[in-house]
């Protein structure tokens, strides 16, 4: 049943348990329950942290970017660096990386910042 679709809750009413431990004496896990449950996680985790795309049109193309381009650069940049530094060993260059992000997350605030006083 808990292959089917039914939760685990729902079984345990289904059989008249109390409890879920008692449900849990007939359920039998097996290893490819725990590779589909653990590869189910991993597709509901990128889809709930992806990564920001950026724009398809090429600043050099004979029009220049706005505001928002640049905004949509400098987020998706700081999101790529973020993501290395958190793998990179090295805790100096770890460091490096961490200001490079502040840095840019600064530069962000203050673009923004530049685009509400234009108005």
């Amino acid at each position: 049943m808990l292959r089917a679709g039914v939760s685990l809750p729902a079984l345990m009413h289904l059989l008249g348990h109390k409890t879920l431990d008692m449900t849990l004496r007939y359920v039998q896990v097996t290893q490819n329950d725990l590779q589909k449950q653990y590869h189910l996680a991993r597709q509901n985790m990128v889809s709930a942290h992806s990564m920001p795309q950026l724009p398809t049109t090429h600043p050099l193309n004979g029009m220049a970017p706005g505001i928002p381009t640049i905004t949509q650069y400098l987020t998706t940049l700081r999101h790529l660096l973020e993501m290395y530094w958190r793998q990179v060993g090295d805790a100096k260059i770890r460091r490096q990386l961490e200001r490079w992000t502040n840095r840019l997350a600064k530069i962000a605030a203050e673009v923004h910042d530049l685009d509400g006083a234009k108005r």
